[in-house]
């Protein structure tokens, strides 16, 4: 599905009425599921006397609570009341060979008989790993790994000014790069500004210069603006868009941003935390054919197993992050006791040459247009707006749009989160059915089956079921 019918698409969910539940339904469904977790009910009692809010995730499922999961095998859950679910979360794009794949498992299984993590000295396996993301990537030349993907965003953004000598970043509305001081402005929905930025003084997001995606003429105003006042030292885009490809970028888009960063002198810096093991070899910039200078990962990098991100880059670029007192320039500091570890780059190890060496990404992705072709084909038949596309193996499903509700009042903000409220109702039925899915914001791993498939298409089915008609 091209950028444009998503735009259209969502703008008309955007303008009508959510369609209403059924309470009768809506109350079954609920019932049901407590009947069936009453371990998961009790363990979310005990999760609220000592996590703040209860929780400290922000993917799963939260009505009527949090499932409580203890085995994950392929493309299924085991829930600690033994309830099977077939799970298109994936740990919100993590999972991507499927949980506990044999092979990653057995690997790590043997590495712990002989190391963990020898903190201030190396091991092969980080060169190993180093090697293959650099083989993986078109753009990457060298590698620091991070914790997180958050971090890697962090330490490029840190290298961007570094290099550049200059101060600002210019970052695009909507999109998310991790909970940093410079990108929580306008996260997620498009003009929603400093909603979530409570916590951060306002001279760190001073440093943050909001741009509309897909506007070529205000990017330069951005950087013509900002010459005088420290400079733009880097653009950094999710280059599908917003929450990968929820608020797409239209075509052509990245190749021109680049060209236009490196006029004025900035870095480009494209977060592929998400996309980067979602769309094949390469990653987007391979899909794309646009060579960022800097790359950041995350999530599906080493499938699940922590510490996990990394930035990559052009070596002129990457040899200004240093772990060391400064003594060449450019020098920015960026290290972590736990980054690359043995255990983590092994798993990153084992992931990307899987990945690289068969034909994994291929059949899922045919998995995603699978799923795809019989939602749309569901949707058409019950007469709903509602409709889903892939990016790669990325799936969305697109229900009650709050991304698309133009926020032009106080008002408005309160449509978009009244439709990202529903959106959690309407989930109560998917996963009723034992399907997970967040609210259409999935994926589907190599691990995934036509089977799995059917499964989450009636899981759809019975939420259109349960509509007021």
């Amino acid at each position: 599905m091209n950028p444009n019918e998503i735009f259209t698409r969502a703008a008309r969910i955007a303008s009508k009425q959510l369609p209403e539940l059924n309470p009768n339904a809506l109350n079954a469904a609920i019932d049901e599921i407590k009947a069936r977790t009453q371990r998961s009910a009790a363990l979310n009692e005990r999760a609220k006397k000592v996590l703040p809010n209860g929780s400290q995730h922000t993917l799963p499922l939260s009505n009527p609570y949090p499932f409580f999961m203890n085995k994950g095998t392929g493309s299924s859950l085991l829930d600690v009341d033994g309830n099977e679910y077939t799970d298109y979360i994936l740990s919100g794009g993590a999972i991507i060979l499927g949980h506990n794949d044999p092979g990653l498992i057995h690997s790590i299984q043997e590495l712990l008989s002989n190391k963990t993590h020898f903190h201030g000295h190396f091991d092969e396996l980080e060169l190993d790993a180093a090697e293959q993301l650099i083989s993986f990537f078109p753009s990457i030349e060298k590698v620091r790994f991070t914790a997180s993907g958050s971090e890697a965003n962090n330490a490029a953004i840190k290298i961007a000014r570094a290099v550049t000598g200059k101060k600002k970043l210019i970052k695009f509305l909507g999109h998310y790069h991790g909970w940093g001081h410079e990108y929580l402005m306008d996260v997620e929905v498009p003009g929603s500004g400093k909603f979530v930025t409570n916590g951060i003084p306002d001279e760190y997001m001073d440093q943050t210069i909001l741009v509309p995606p897909n506007d070529l003429e205000k990017l330069e105003d951005a950087f013509r603006e900002h010459q005088a006042d420290g400079g733009i030292a880097a653009i950094i885009i999710e280059p599908y868009g917003a929450e990968s490809g929820l608020v797409p970028i239209m075509d052509g888009f990245n190749e021109a941003a680049l060209e236009m960063a490196h006029r004025y002198g900035a870095l480009y810096i494209m977060d592929e935390v998400v996309t980067g093991f979602r769309l094949g070899k390469g990653g987007a910039q391979q899909r794309l054919g646009v060579m960022p200078d800097l790359t950041t990962l995350g999530k599906g990098l080493m499938n699940g197993f922590p510490s996990c991100g990394a930035v990559g880059g052009k070596s002129e670029y990457m040899d200004a992050a240093n772990v060391s007192i400064p003594y060449k320039t450019p020098y920015t500091y960026v290290a972590g006791t736990l980054s690359g570890n043995a255990l983590s780059v092994a798993a990153c190890k084992y992931v990307v040459s899987t990945l690289a060496t068969s034909n994994l990404l291929e059949t899922a992705e045919s998995m995603a247009e699978d799923v795809v072709r019989k939602l749309n084909a569901l949707f058409a038949a019950y007469e709903s707006d509602f409709f889903a596309y892939n990016i790669g193996n990325i799936l969305r499903v697109e229900l009650t749009a709050p991304h698309a509700v133009p926020l032009t009042s106080p008002e408005a903000l309160m449509e978009v989160v009244h439709r990202r409220q529903t959106l959690s109702s309407y989930s109560v039925l998917v996963a009723s059915t034992g399907v997970l899915s967040r609210h259409g914001r999935d994926f589907v791993s190599c691990a995934h089956t036509l089977a799995d498939n059917d499964r989450y298409v009636a899981g759809y089915e019975k939420l259109l079921q349960s509509f007021i008609r």
